[in-house]
């Protein structure tokens, strides 16, 4: 080894010899120290040279994001692991490859790798390092790890971070520790004005049975979420198992004012999360939901040239309701919609009035939506004809004005 570093300081005498004959330049103090580093490490390690141009062409590979090159980044990342299996820099940088790809388990075991290898002093890279840990950790199911990550990361960051509060909130609420999760979940909204974090909180209330609670912070999500976009596509997959279904339930009952939908998301969490352990809690949502008197006032749509009395209407739908449901019996994850047309009286024919069109009187019955599996058409009709059967028996009050007509729609789901 003494011969390989004698050899290299050897090769630089030249070139200080030739530096001679021309006139004198000042030296740079940093380069040559930087050079004189890189001289000794190469001489004394020769396989760390090799080893950081492989991690650095893989975040290269990485940064691009093609699936080419993911793939070329894995194999560079796997090279440099077996040059040097106790440095921390490629162990990191798979485990984000390995985030991109969502395989959270080997994510987890490379980022724990990197955490235990890494001698940085760097409080803000190592805090960032363990949130990204902790993510992984709780997507590979570990979450006690995580929390313990998350937390450490937490005491080491030296900001506030929205996203790193509501991961642990997240984890909490998996581990059960929802008075916790809701400190946490209440930091992340505060912090970094995270929507996820507003929707987790809501969620975080109803599992503590704070129903009051819950709907408040689903009302304020939806203020800055007023079309859902957060439950839809969140940033990170949600942890627990059928927990989108759960957040809809929730923003439809809490926030929306659709029962009809919220009891189809609960049913559907129930029949896909049977081993959650929040399932009792859902199955609480259906039994609630189920008995509620359908369908609210809000629900129903009135439109057309005439005004009904809305307590009427109401009124009168309700009282035909329970037949409706009853056609709906088969149909457990889908909502109808009816629509009923009533029509004034008519002005008599004449040449020097205009003639003032009104569409016919009746119902018409239509699927407004599925929310799991979809029935047979067979099925379907059926419980349309029988809907429409019940409908006609709903005595609206007709228009009094002449060639005036009103239409009232509502939904209809099963019992």
């Amino acid at each position: 080894m003494k011969w390989l570093v004698l050899a290299a300081l050897l090769a630089a005498a030249p070139a200080r010899a030739q530096s001679k004959r021309y006139p004198p330049v000042a030296p740079d103090k940093d380069l040559e120290e930087e050079t004189r580093s890189d001289l000794w490490e190469s001489a004394l390690h020769p396989d760390r040279s090799p080893y950081k141009e492989l991690v650095r062409d893989a975040q290269r590979l990485l940064d691009r994001g093609n699936p080419d090159d993911l793939k070329s980044a894995g194999e560079k990342l796997d090279a440099a692991v077996k040059l040097q299996p106790k440095r921390a820099d490629a162990y990191l940088v798979r485990g984000r490859y390995y985030a991109k790809l969502k395989q959270w388990t080997e994510c987890a075991d490379d980022l724990g790798r990197a955490e235990d290898y890494t001698k940085t002093d760097d409080v803000s890279a190592r805090s960032q390092a363990r949130l990204e840990l902790g993510q992984c950790q709780a997507r590979a199911g570990r979450y006690a790890e995580a929390e313990r990550s998350l937390v450490r990361a937490a005491s080491a960051a030296q900001s506030q971070n929205g996203d790193l509060w509501r991961s642990l909130g997240e984890v909490r609420i998996a581990l059960g520790k929802l008075d916790e999760a809701i400190d946490a979940l209440t930091a992340a909204a505060e912090v970094g004005n995270d929507t996820t974090a507003r929707w987790l909180l809501a969620l975080a209330y109803d599992r503590a049975r704070r129903p009051s609670d819950a709907q408040e912070a689903a009302q304020n999500a939806k203020k800055y979420d007023p079309y859902l976009n957060a439950v839809i596509s969140p940033r990170q997959p949600l942890l627990g198992a059928g927990d989108t279904d759960y957040l809809y339930g929730l923003a439809h009952r809490y926030a929306n004012a659709k029962p009809e939908h919220a009891l189809l998301y609960f049913r559907r969490f129930v029949k896909t999360a049977p081993k959650s352990p929040w399932r009792r809690r859902a199955e609480e949502h259906v039994r609630e939901l189920a008995k509620t008197k359908l369908p609210l006032r809000e629900a129903i749509a009135p439109s057309g040239s005439a005004v009904p009395d809305g307590d009427k209407v109401h009124a009168a739908i309700a009282k035909q309701m329970s037949a409706m449901r009853t056609c709906m019996t088969k149909l457990t994850s889908s909502i109808m919609q009816v629509g009923i047309t009533k029509v004034g009286p008519r002005s008599p024919d004449a040449r020097d009035r205009p003639i003032y069109r009104t569409p016919p009187a009746g119902v018409e019955v239509k699927v407004l939506t599925h929310i799991g599996d979809t029935p047979t058409e067979l099925d379907s009709l059926d419980a349309q004809r029988c809907i429409e059967k019940a409908a006609n028996k709903v005595q609206l009050p007709a228009p009094k004005d002449k060639d005036t007509y009103y239409k009232v729609y509502f939904p209809v789901v099963g019992p």
